[in-house]
């Protein structure tokens, strides 16, 4: 059973990898713009003061325009920072660090020097991450890459707090599905805003 929704998840990635592909700039570039105003617009955003907030590749929703808001409205910014074994949520100063972040050799935005920030876990906590991936659904099932690294994140942070924070997903349209194949470990996401 397990091999074959690992099978299925393989299959799907690369069918939405090459929906994603298809997408014209112009089109992303409106969808990001929907998304980021739904994002900026919800209750949750407003209450928060902690946010986690997926520094955008080319396929994936932009977040740019969040991020520069979560600074001029004077919250705090975290960021991934993963490397093969695991990610950990980084704190970003200001829109000078952020804009200063170098590219890894995965072509990510990511700090090199995690070891000497601020890690939410270990300090502050959450109160919302964004999350980026390859697929969702409404009720906020979701297909990332293949390497665990938000469903093992969200598993630590509630063994740390006692509860995880609030999740929401970026999603483009073609990325929404009715259903997708998950396994025990794969964690459900509080919402999933999309252009739709």
């Amino acid at each position: 059973m397990t091999c074959a929704i690992f099978a299925a998840k393989k299959l799907l990635r690369k069918e939405l990898k090459d929906k994603l592909r298809k997408l014209t700039e112009s089109d992303k570039a409106n969808q990001s713009s929907i998304i980021s105003r739904k994002v900026l617009g919800s209750e949750k955003y407003s209450s928060s003061s902690n946010i986690c907030v997926y520094v955008s590749m080319s396929e994936e929703v932009c977040t740019h325009e969040i991020i520069t808001n979560v600074f001029k409205t004077s919250k705090n910014l975290f960021v991934p920072y993963f490397n093969k074994e695991e990610m950990v949520m980084v704190k970003i100063r200001d829109l000078e660090d952020y804009n200063s972040l170098p590219v890894d050799t995965y072509g990510v935005r990511q700090p090199t020097d995690y070891t000497e920030r601020e890690h939410a876990m270990n300090t502050c906590g959450l109160d919302l991450i964004l999350c980026p991936g390859l697929g969702f659904t409404k009720e906020g099932l979701r297909i990332g890459r293949g390497k665990g690294y938000y469903d093992n994140y969200l598993t630590k942070y509630e063994a740390r707090w006692g509860k995880q924070p609030h999740t929401i997903a970026l999603a483009y349209s073609v990325q929404m599905l009715d259903q997708l194949p998950t396994t025990e470990s794969d964690r459900v996401l509080d919402e999933v805003f999309s252009a739709l």
